[in-house]
């Protein structure tokens, strides 16, 4: 490309950045059933014919954002989890990173909750991705079972409910207490940690 290129190209990120932002500050204000496409291109600063450029529907704009959202946040803790060999400590890596994403703004509130507004194959896509909690859960927790450190229940229920234990942060953290996050952090993997591991398991948590 051009140098003129890259610059029309930046441009044209940069603005759709904007875009997104401004809607999602109005989603979060005032929930997504009550913002219009109209409400989002005056926040935005452009006409509702150049919002169209942008985005096809207020659907396909709500899945965009959620999809920049976890890809710029959420797939990067899991990449940085998968690093961790051993799979207590890529637990506990994935569930305080996650637990601080979750309570870092109301925004995670609005898009966990308005996955249910997005067509199928948008929210297909979206869950393929939260999925992958799952799936480094399972096998985390699955390396403990083995090992002696976890006990033997089973597997799916246990990843299920601890990335369940985060997921329903968002309904009711209080946003504005920003400075608690840590200690829920903490809470949460110690909980979760102490209701997986055996004796054995907990006894070798002592000696490190």
């Amino acid at each position: 490309k051009s140098e003129e290129g890259k610059l029309r190209s930046k441009n044209r990120n940069d603005r759709r950045s904007g875009i997104y932002r401004k809607a999602l500050d109005l989603f979060v204000e005032k929930g997504y059933d009550a913002t219009s496409l109209s409400m989002i291109a005056k926040r935005s600063g452009i006409s509702k014919a150049n919002l169209y450029y942008y985005c096809p529907s207020k659907e396909d704009l709500l899945y965009q954002i959620h999809l920049n959202d976890l890809e710029s946040r959420f797939v990067p803790i899991i990449e940085a989890a998968e690093k961790e060999s051993d799979p207590k400590k890529r637990l506990v890596h994935f569930l305080r990173e996650f637990t601080f994403m979750c309570t870092s703004s109301p925004a995670s509130r609005v898009l966990v909750h308005e996955v249910r507004s997005l067509k199928k194959g948008h929210r297909d896509k979206i869950l393929s991705i939260w999925g992958k909690a799952y799936t480094l859960m399972r096998r985390s927790i699955v390396e403990m079972q083995e090992s002696g450190e976890a006990q033997r229940l089973r597997d799916s229920f246990l990843a299920f409910l601890g990335a369940g234990m985060v997921f329903w942060i968002v309904y009711w953290w209080d946003y504005r207490r920003q400075d608690n996050a840590e200690e829920l952090a903490d809470t949460l993997v110690k909980i979760f940690l102490e209701g997986l591991e055996t004796r054995t398991g907990k006894i070798k948590s002592k000696v490190k």
